[in-house]
C-alpha cells in the first residue's frame, strides 16, 4: 500500500481544479491518501534577501516534510496565462531551497500531473511546461492528464462517460505502477 499525496497548486477557494483532484482521488483504493493545497502552507514571495534575512518560512518546512512521507504524488495545478500559478511557483522556490541533489523536493518518486481549465485548452500549455520542469524538482513523471471545458464535461461533480473512462485508465496506469 503506497502513500500518495494529492497537491492542488492552487489558491482559489473555488478552484475547478479542487473538483477534478477530487474526482480522480475518488478512482484511488487500497493506498493511503493525503490531501494538501498549497493555500495551506502560505509563504512569502521568496527571494534570497528574504531567506537571509528571515529564514525559511515553517511552511516550507513543514511542507518538506510532508513531500518526504509518502510515495507518490498526484498534482492539480491550474494554468495562469499559460504557466503554473504564483503560489505554485513560489512554493516550488522556497522548497527547492531547502533540497539538494540527495534529496530533491520530490524524492525521484512517481508524480502525475492533471489540470482543467473552463477553456478547451483545459491547462495542456501548463502541464507541458510543468511536465518538462519537474524531473528538475526530483519527479519522476508518470503522466498527465488536461481536461478542456470543465463546464461542459464535469455536471454536478461529475465527469461525462467519455471522461470518466480517461481519467480512470490514467489513474489505474499511475496506481498501477506504484
Amino acid at each position: 500500500m503506497a502513500k500518495i499525496l494529492t497537491l492542488l497548486a492552487s489558491n482559489n477557494t473555488q478552484s475547478i481544479n479542487r473538483t477534478l483532484l477530487n474526482i480522480a482521488s475518488q478512482k484511488i483504493t487500497g493506498h493511503t491518501l493525503t490531501k494538501v493545497e498549497v493555500a495551506d502552507h502560505p509563504m512569502p514571495m521568496y527571494g534570497i534577501d528574504t531567506e537571509e534575512q528571515e529564514g525559511f518560512p515553517d511552511t516550507a518546512k513543514q511542507l518538506r516534510d510532508i513531500l518526504a512521507e509518502h510515495d507518490a504524488f498526484i498534482i492539480a495545478s491550474p494554468e495562469h496565462n499559460g504557466a503554473m500559478p504564483a503560489v505554485f511557483k513560489n512554493t516550488i522556490d522556497w522548497l527547492s531551497r531547502l533540497a539538494n541533489a540527495d534529496n530533491p523536493i520530490f524524492g525521484k518518486k512517481p508524480v502525475l500531473l492533471l489540470s482543467t481549465s473552463p477553456g478547451p485548452n483545459g491547462g495542456a500549455t501548463n502541464l507541458k511546461t510543468l511536465t518538462q520542469l519537474m524531473p528538475w524538482w526530483g519527479a519522476d513523471m508518470k503522466g498527465s492528464y488536461s481536461l478542456g471545458s470543465f463546464y461542459d464535461t464535469v455536471i454536478d461533480g461529475v465527469l461525462t462517460q467519455i471522461h470518466d473512462q480517461e481519467l480512470t485508465e490514467i489513474i489505474n496506469d499511475f496506481v498501477g505502477g506504484l
